[in-house]
């Protein structure tokens, strides 16, 4: 198991790691403290190797860096200003009153209306029926029947034309009507 990590730590440094194993590597440097030194060893070896490695080195400059970070002042992050604080709150404010004066003007429109004007109206109901005769109009035979089947094509023709769409496709009269 450990032959593959660094098998796969120096394919990395190598830059020649597959990119599906390349974040599970990642994350398992930043857990472990060990396998973060097998990679600078690593990277060591590979510098030497390129020959990247500088030809004189200083062993006193992490010293001198040292020395140099304690004349410094410390740094400090900004205090959070009111202002950052003021802006949301103030959008808040404005959409809540807003929204109080919306509700409270549409209950004065109901308000309003008058009060007779919720009452139904009623009437007196009658007990009589109407007769209704049920026999079937026919249309005439005569010549009247083939004006109307002109004037109802042309109607749906028409209307078709004007972005209307018609309930039916074909609109017509038969002049052949049997007795039921």
């Amino acid at each position: 198991m450990k032959e593959k990590l660094y098998e796969q730590i120096s394919a990395l440094v190598d830059d020649e790691l597959v990119e599906a194993e390349h974040a599970l590597l990642i994350k398992r440097l930043t857990d472990d403290a060990a396998m973060r030194d097998k990679l600078s060893r690593y990277q060591l070896i590979s510098d030497s190797l390129q020959n990247h490695l500088p030809r004189k080195t200083d062993p006193d400059f992490n010293i001198g860096v040292q020395l140099a970070l304690q004349d410094e002042p410390d740094v400090q992050a900004e205090p959070v200003r009111l202002t950052r604080l003021f802006k949301p709150l103030a959008g808040l404010a404005v959409a809540a009153s807003v929204a109080v004066v919306a509700v409270l003007s549409l209950q004065s429109v109901r308000q309003e209306s008058p009060a007779g004007a919720s009452a139904v109206a009623t009437a007196p109901v009658s007990n009589e029926f109407a007769a209704v005769d049920t026999t079937p109009l026919l249309a005439d035979t005569g010549n009247g029947a083939q004006s109307l089947d002109v004037y109802l094509v042309n109607h749906n023709e028409y209307a078709v034309n004007r972005g209307m769409l018609p309930y039916m496709r074909l609109v017509g009269h038969d002049m052949n009507v049997n007795d039921k």
